[in-house]
């Protein structure tokens, strides 16, 4: 396993981002994974200037932006399995979103958006017939700007539409486009009581990006769960993408915080 490190721009505030772009290259991190409305209050209205200056900034500290997530964090209204005329909104600010990582030059979104995509009223077998045609359209988007457009499974205390990896991995076969691919997450796989070893072994080599997230979205490390074992899974893997740090603010010294976790994350999952 050839993997690099990256920590979400959600563990800081708006106008810090210089600051910790700095942190992370002296961290020897290799990216830094945006949630779009920490940069901008709605990313799909940003002038192309402004995409382009952010660009040249993250360039400036030889970072990459390997990922998009937190999608529709500004949009809680839009919803894939109501009206239609809400469902074609929720695709058209999704494809602005994947246009906007084109742009970046960005690999991957990561679509978790839980309160988007609930079963609510309809039958499991229909959300699922509808979200096929959703991510089939999307994944045409993401194959003309060069980016993968990823599921990613969520448990159930947060959702109750493709769960599991094996879900995921099911959806992914079915719309069966290379732009379309499964992201992991470790809160999200502890959440369905998933066996790591199992899970990476079978789907490692599919696999396009991985979170390491603690319950809460806490700093790795500062929990009672070990990353180890889940690290040591993942390097027996055919994985060859981004570990990516996702945690939220408001444990403490933003810096201090961010240097525990990437030192712990190093310790428990890049083991050559």
């Amino acid at each position: 396993m050839s993997v690099r490190l990256s920590v979400s721009n959600i563990a800081w505030q708006q106008d810090e981002l210089e600051d910790h772009l700095k942190l992370l290259v002296e961290l020897g991190c290799d990216g830094i994974e945006l949630a779009p409305s920490c940069i901008w209050k709605e990313p799909v209205q940003v002038s192309d200037d402004e995409v382009e200056g952010l660009k040249e900034l993250i360039l400036r500290y030889n970072l990459v932006i390997p990922a998009f997530h937190a999608l529709l964090f500004t949009r809680p209204d839009l919803y894939i399995f109501g009206k239609e005329s809400i469902r074609q909104q929720a695709v058209i600010y999704l494809k602005k979103l994947i246009r906007l990582a084109g742009m970046l030059s960005v690999k991957v979104l990561v679509y978790g958006s839980p309160a988007s995509r609930r079963v609510a009223e309809k039958s499991y077998d229909r959300c699922y017939e509808i979200a096929l045609g959703v991510f089939k359209e999307l994944g045409v988007e993401a194959e003309r700007h060069n980016v993968i457009f990823c599921i990613e499974p969520l448990g159930p205390s947060e959702n109750d539409f493709i769960q599991t990896a094996e879900d995921g991995y099911q959806i992914v076969r079915d719309v069966d486009n290379p732009h379309f691919g499964l992201h992991l997450d470790v809160k999200a796989m502890i959440d369905n009581g998933e066996d790591f070893d199992a899970v990476f072994q079978r789907y490692g080599a599919m696999l396009r990006h991985f979170h390491v997230s603690d319950p809460g979205l806490a700093p790795p490390g500062s929990t009672s769960l070990d990353h180890s074992l889940i690290g040591k899974a993942l390097s027996c893997s055919l994985y060859d993408g981004f570990v990516s740090i996702e945690m939220r603010r408001g444990f403490g010294d933003t810096k201090k915080i961010i240097r525990d976790a990437v030192a712990y994350v190093r310790k428990s999952y890049f083991l050559d």
